[in-house]
């Protein structure tokens, strides 16, 4: 499994090397593609240097764009191959005669084609104004964070969702996009996670990946570790499978070792974990849909006759969806919080069991966790630096006592050394003055006959 998720990882890797961009503007800069530049077929390398002066930010173009419809109904998703006639969006500061501000013209694929209900009573959009996820967003409101969507496909080209979906993956094909096509789960899921309507939406600013799964256990296992591979910073399980399946599973846990929040519908059946947020739906009348166990479930949130894109929609799934943004909003307002910290944020600032995205992102992280945790207390009575300081001292003082302590062995040692010296001098000039023979001064006196 893990070479098919490198090969899909390395396929779309490019897609996804330029930061999340925010949904355009109504005035927005865009450039009618010609038939050649210089006499070469353009391409976003080349178009990237002539107006925004640096080729690498092709990727920027490329993820404004990707997705869109574009006038012949087609979708850019190679940087190398563009029609003419077609419109592609540019960053703010591009320059150049050739361009346009203003409004895109019609047909230039600011809608999508799929065809959605329109029909969706005032009262679905009840779970928004429980939550009210806009008062978070003078904070955050989810930019800069990639949430992998593993479901049935995103249709990339929704209003709601105009450049926010990266062209993402297709793991039941084995190879191709996961943003093409009308898939409704999957764009509902999406909906509710970043979409900006009025009505449905927790993290509008964030970026979503979306990855085409089977409900079979394999297929969701593949799926969960190209979102991670793609860059997804949260995770939102979407399809059928059994997440206590041992490939699920171990999916899961390979995600979250790698820093990543996984969001599962409580029907999965998942494992508590740190890092895993399980989730039940409630209704309009704050109960939950079922009978949840504590044991199965770690939160709650609206998921039953709730809006998004094209319609009312329930299921545990949804719910899930509410807490995958309310995730998002936390780690883009705290860009270096662990996952499992993330997790614990999310929980902590619940109200009866019930997600409260605002609460999530405005509550202060406790203290030894992301930005607080220069505040903790050490794990012993000294912090560092006053154990440094206490060795410094103790060194200094051993070096000032140092002399008076060793100041009599001192004496005592010089003693002996003067008198071991002493007796060997002696012991040589003896040894001299009984050895010389020779000296006239030792011989015995002559007397007797014959001396004169």
């Amino acid at each position: 499994m893990r070479s098919r998720v490198a090969a899909l990882a390395a396929a779309i890797t490019v897609l996804f090397a330029a930061p999340a961009q925010a949904a355009p503007p109504a005035n927005q800069l865009y450039y009618t593609v010609t038939v050649s530049y210089q006499s070469a077929p353009e391409n976003l390398w080349e178009i990237a240097t002539r107006f925004l002066g640096d080729a690498s930010r092709a990727g920027e173009i490329l993820d404004l764009n990707a997705g869109r419809v574009q006038p012949d109904g087609d979708r850019l998703a190679d940087p190398g191959d563009l029609t003419a006639g077609w419109q592609l969006l540019l960053p703010w500061d591009a320059t150049g005669a050739e361009l346009h501000n203003g409004p895109l013209p019609a047909g230039a694929g600011s809608s999508s084609g799929c065809a959605r209900s329109s029909d969706t009573p005032a009262e679905a959009s009840w779970a928004q104004t429980l939550l009210t996820p806009s008062r978070a967003w003078p904070v955050t409101n989810g930019a800069g964070v990639k949430v992998g969507i593993v479901a049935s496909g995103v249709d990339g080209s929704a209003a709601e969702l105009a450049g926010r979906v990266a062209p993402g993956a297709d793991v039941v094909a084995g190879a191709g996009r996961g943003d093409v096509g009308c898939e409704v789960a999957g764009t509902n899921l999406a909906g509710i996670v970043a979409g900006d309507d009025d009505t449905f939406g927790v993290a509008p600013g964030a970026r979503i990946v979306p990855v085409r799964a089977g409900n079979q256990a394999r297929s969701a296992a593949t799926g969960i570790s190209v979102a991670v591979a793609a860059g997804a910073k949260v995770v939102l399980l979407g399809v059928g499978a059994d997440a206590s399946d041992a490939d699920v599973r171990a999916a899961v846990s390979d995600a979250i070792s790698r820093d990543v929040v996984v969001v599962t519908p409580a029907w999965a059946k998942g494992e508590a974990a740190d890092g895993l947020l399980r989730v039940g739906a409630i209704g309009a009348d704050k109960q939950p849909a079922f009978p949840y166990a504590a044991e199965s479930v770690d939160l709650l949130a609206p998921g039953t006759g709730v809006t998004s894109i094209g319609g009312v929609v329930s299921g545990d799934e949804y719910a899930a969806a509410y807490v995958a943004g309310t995730v998002a909003l936390v780690r883009a307002a705290h860009p270096g919080l662990r996952a499992a910290d993330a997790t614990r944020q999310v929980l902590s600032t619940t109200t009866d069991r019930l997600v409260n995205p605002v609460a999530a992102v405005n509550t202060a992280l406790p203290a030894g966790v992301g930005v607080n945790a220069a505040a903790a207390p050490p794990s012993s009575g000294l912090g560092t630096l006053s154990r440094v300081l206490l060795w410094i001292a103790v060194a200094l003082a051993v070096l000032l006592l140092l002399p008076f302590l060793l100041r009599r062995p001192a004496r005592m040692v010089t003693g002996v050394a003067r008198r071991r010296w002493a007796l060997r001098q002696a012991q040589r000039a003896r040894a001299r003055l009984t050895a010389d023979h020779d000296d006239p001064f030792w011989e015995a006196p002559v007397s007797g006959p014959g001396r004169s």
